[in-house]
């Protein structure tokens, strides 16, 4: 039955208006969830047992929901461009080149997830979220694993019943996994970037939005999400304790702000043989802990959490995302 479940995404020309195409995500859980509260009226009358019947009111308060899975070398661009400020994305050859980057104030756009759930009965219900804005996202890879990304949202509203739409994936697509991936930072003042072996790491952000923006307005739903809070991105590099890492404990105690970049390069080519390829890029960041751990069995560690900062002359956080062009899609 698991086999029948599907979940896509696609962008909404205006917020809480269902989007017409979508791309299929292979998702690792199912945590869509609609929210209903009820306005209720008591009273002192005469025989009263509990609260009446006629004196409750359901209210749709939208709801929440998660896109959990793992970033393939093709196909992407729509999760990411859910979770990014800008998105930007040009021809070069015979690749798309898509451009996701942090900025000053929110997208604005809103997206359309359709989670598919099949019927214990045979058959399968669409359930389909409109108004969806994300909230958080995380990026997290680790020795042993593919690249995984998880896509928080907030969603105005939801129906079921219509016919499913058809989610549309790359023809061809790959993982990103622990094997393709090189993690690098570069201190201040020097030239080049320099390798850190790390065995786990992880990126963060969230958005800052307010979505609860409700009004007396003779209409329950709320308005599309705005940003009301500085946005927040993190995140952390786990490593053996070495030379290399000992320099990067020195540089926290410090309070040294560096530079970090990863780069993946994906098993999908484009015609003309150039492979798919991700490259996430921090030009400030700070790291916020740890010290190094001993261990009687274990070498010893640490995990150095950092902070991802604004340089004030770019983006603080910018991911490019390469795949092959054009990428036929193919539904089911």
């Amino acid at each position: 039955m698991a086999l029948d479940a599907t979940i896509a995404l696609g962008a909404e020309t205006a917020y809480g208006t269902a989007a017409s195409t979508v791309d299929g995500y292979e998702g690792k859980g199912d945590s869509w969830k609609t929210t209903r509260e009820f306005m209720e009226s008591v009273g002192f009358r005469t025989g009263l047992q509990t609260a009446r019947a006629d004196r409750r009111r359901i209210v749709d308060m939208g709801g929440e929901g998660e896109i959990e899975c793992d970033v393939l070398d093709a196909g992407a661009a729509t999760l990411f461009a859910s979770a990014f400020d800008r998105h930007e994305s040009k021809p070069v050859g015979k690749t798309t080149v898509h451009t996701f980057t942090s900025a000053s104030t929110g997208s604005g756009k809103s997206f359309t997830a359709e989670m598919v759930r099949p019927k214990a009965s045979g058959g399968v219900t669409a359930f389909r979220h409109v108004g969806c804005v994300a909230t958080t996202v995380e990026l997290t890879q680790e020795v042993g694993s593919p690249l995984a990304a998880k896509v928080a949202f907030d969603f105005q509203t939801v129906t079921h019943g219509a016919a499913p739409l058809a989610p549309a994936y790359p023809a061809e697509a790959f993982p990103y996994d622990w094997t393709a991936g090189v993690v690098e930072v570069k201190m201040p003042g020097a030239s080049a970037y320099t390798q850190l072996d790390v065995t786990k790491w992880t990126i963060s952000a969230e958005s800052g939005l307010k979505t609860d923006r409700r009004f007396v307005r003779a209409n329950p739903l709320k308005k599309v999400p705005v940003r009301a809070a500085v946005p927040t991105y993190e995140g952390s590099f786990e490593a053996e304790f070495d030379d290399s890492t000992l320099a990067l404990y020195e540089a926290f105690i410090a309070g040294t702000v560096l530079s970090a970049r990863i780069t993946y390069t994906g098993a999908t080519k484009a015609s003309d043989g150039k492979p798919s390829s991700l490259v996430i890029e921090a030009p400030a960041i700070q790291f916020t802990g740890d010290s190094p751990e001993a261990s009687l069995d274990e070498i010893t560690v640490m995990e150095l959490g950092f902070r991802v900062l604004d340089p004030g002359t770019t983006d603080a956080l910018k991911l490019v995302y390469s795949e092959p062009t054009p990428t036929p899609p193919t539904s089911g």
